[in-house]
């Protein structure tokens, strides 16, 4: 196998520098051209909409926004305590109680925000997610010792990987697994003699990885620490070595105290205001509903460009009862896991067991412990719920699996040219890895969003842009709305209206307050929902006119309490009620707050002033 730093068979007209500048270049351009093509962002246009919305499958976008544009305030600083001042009026927002480890993530995201626009930012950071995952692992594979083709292969499989684009944008932190593949080395060396010896290069290459990692999804520390701690205990049983072990051990520690300081302000917070358990659930039913699945490795995503896999993946999707963020492999990945796993079933037939690569002894452990009912679901039965998302491991087998392939593919290639001489083997190696190429544009980016699909976003985005536009010509500056109806935040969606749909007018807003935002769980929060049920106590819902029949006394009391809190407006997401919020609108009329109500063009937003009466009733 060729050292990866040696520039064999490099013309004599180009300088091995441009050669290693133009691989990664043309990749790079490969990956952006796919992302824009599986999201139809072509004309600067287009990249001022965001590529999901209101859809209730991917409504944390707009979580996710909100945390970009409270971050571009100066709200969102690492290890600080975290609030926005315009989010849970009439006090503020407190989002201490939540543990987010991926600040910095969300620090740049912010930042890429206050410069592009915020709909913008976003659609770079997802970019940035496919492109770094695409150069990490090209940088990985070369150093492994990969040919440049295989290397390129691998890296635009896994830069344009399904598990990317099926958690854009709303998981955009669980996007950024770049750093995943740069666990492989560490994984190797811990379970192979002699380990990671102290004070060596590999040992501080592992410890500053670990360092990255622990500021990152914790999703992947999770099996960073797993895997790197399985093999030293192995290779400790093995040789009785202590000092292997000791360093493996360090490179966990130093993960865990990335995690720790990562989490210093949600922990000093707990400490000073004492805990909030209705903050985080973690209920057990999403460990097996989300677990890992090898069907789902397998099942391509409802957009691929095939129709026949389309239809496929959507009567997979119709019958299954369990859940998935996007599994699916690809073809190359598929094949790839495959002779991994054919080559590891021939060493056991043969006897073989010290052969079996170690990279299906991690993919087996990786299925045995996330997938439905695995060893993540035991410990989950006794409490520990963190790690629900099984599924998310999957993106690690594709990492696992393609530099597998990668290696085996560059042997065999350098036997190819050793035996049948390097001009013929070369052309041949070409055409192939043009074809692999080929064949992850078409497998791998999913097809482009309609023109109906972008309209309908476009137009919810204008609408909501306008629509909180008005409510600024009308309240004062510093005005307080009052959202209805009441919803938790986070994780807690209402029939119609998805978790974070109350963050909307927020995202554009300059000088206005909502009531929405604050972390549940605690007694402060909970004035929202009394409120909430005096507006709907005595209330009624006439089946005739299809409408709610409210109590005009218990709206009466209900608003003059938002008035005293000095609430300028009540702001009602129509999705929320059974009659499109009519009754509410015409108790409003009735009790004399007559102005006309602002509405979005969509029609589900709507806005009532409550700063004066016209009509003293």
């Amino acid at each position: 196998m060729k050292n990866a730093s040696s520039e064999t068979h490099v013309p004599a007209r180009e300088s091995p520098a441009l050669v290693r500048v133009a691989w990664p270049a043309f990749l790079l351009g490969l990956v952006f051209l796919g992302w824009c093509a599986g999201n139809g962002k072509w004309t600067p246009a287009a990249w001022r909409y965001p590529t999901a919305y209101t859809e209730p499958e991917k409504g944390d976008v707009v979580h996710a926004l909100a945390m970009m544009k409270a971050g571009a305030n100066g709200e969102f600083l690492p290890l600080g305590w975290k609030g926005a001042k315009d989010l849970g009026a009439p006090f503020e927002a407190n989002w201490n109680d939540w543990p987010l480890v991926e600040e910095v993530l969300v620090v740049l995201f912010s930042g890429l925000g206050s410069v592009f626009g915020l709909f913008a930012g976003m659609n770079i950071a997802t970019v940035l997610a496919h492109l770094t995952a695409a150069a990490a692992f090209y940088w990985l594979a070369r150093t492994e010792n990969c040919s440049r083709l295989c290397a390129f292969v691998a890296a635009l499989a896994y830069g344009l990987a399904p598990f990317i684009f099926a958690q854009s944008p709303f998981h955009i932190t669980t996007e950024y697994v770049w750093h995943v593949p740069l666990f492989l080395p560490i994984w190797r060396w811990s379970a192979t003699a002699p380990g990671i010896e102290w004070g060596s290069r590999k040992f501080w290459y592992a410890v500053t990885v670990a360092a990255v990692a622990g500021l990152q999804s914790p999703y992947f520390t999770n099996i960073l620490c797993q895997l790197t701690l399985l093999g030293a205990v192995a290779l400790y049983w093995r040789d009785r070595s202590w000092p292997p072990l000791k360093s493996a051990l360090a490179v966990i520690g130093t993960a865990a105290v990335a995690f720790a300081v990562m989490n210093l302000d949600t922990w000093t917070y707990k400490a000073v205001h004492g805990a909030n358990p209705g903050a985080l659930v973690r209920e057990y039913k999403w460990l097996e509903i989300y677990g890992l699945k090898l069907v789902d490795l397998v099942v391509p995503p409802v957009t691929h460009h095939a129709e026949m896999f389309s239809r496929f993946a959507q009567a997979h999707r119709a019958a299954a009862p369990l859940q998935d963020e996007g599994s699916y492999l690809g073809i190359v990945g598929i094949l790839s896991l495959g002779w991994l796993v054919a080559t590891a079933v021939s060493d056991v037939v043969r006897g073989r067991a010290n052969a079996i690569p170690l990279a299906a002894w991690q993919v087996l452990w990786i299925v045995l412990c996330f997938s439905t009912g695995g060893l993540n679901s035991i410990l989950g039965a006794f409490g520990f719920t963190l790690f629900r998302t099984g599924c998310r491991y999957s993106i690690v087998i594709l990492a696992i699996v393609l530099l597998y392939a990668a290696q085996r593919l560059t042997a065999w290639q350098e036997e190819q040219e050793a035996a049948n001489g390097a001009g013929a083997a070369k052309l041949f190696s070409k055409v192939a890895a043009a074809f692999l190429c080929a064949l992850i544009l078409w497998d791998q980016v999913p097809r482009a969003p309609t023109m109906a699909q972008t309209t309908a976003i476009a137009r919810q985005v204008d609408g909501d842009r306008e629509f909180v536009g008005k409510m600024e010509t009308v309240l004062p500056p510093g005005s307080m709305v009052f959202q209805l109806p009441v919803m938790d935040f986070p994780e807690s969606p209402l029939p119609g209206i998805p978790s974070y749909d109350h963050f909307r007018p927020y995202l554009y807003s300059q000088h206005l307050r909502f009531s929405f935002g604050s972390m549940k769980g605690r007694p402060r929060e909970q004035w929202q929902h009394e409120l909430q049920k005096l507006l709907l106590d005595g209330a009624q819902i006439n089946q005739e006119e299809k409408k709610i029949q409210f109590n005009t006394a218990n709206v009466r009391r209900a608003v003059d309490e938002l008035q005293r809190l000095g609430f300028k407006a009540i702001y009602i997401n129509r999705n929320g009620f059974p009659d499109r919020g009519k009754g509410l609108e015409e108790a409003l009329l009735e009790i004399g707050y007559d102005k006309p109500p602002i509405r979005n063009a969509t029609g589900d937003l709507v806005c009532i002033q409550l700063t004066e009466k016209a009509v003293d009733k």
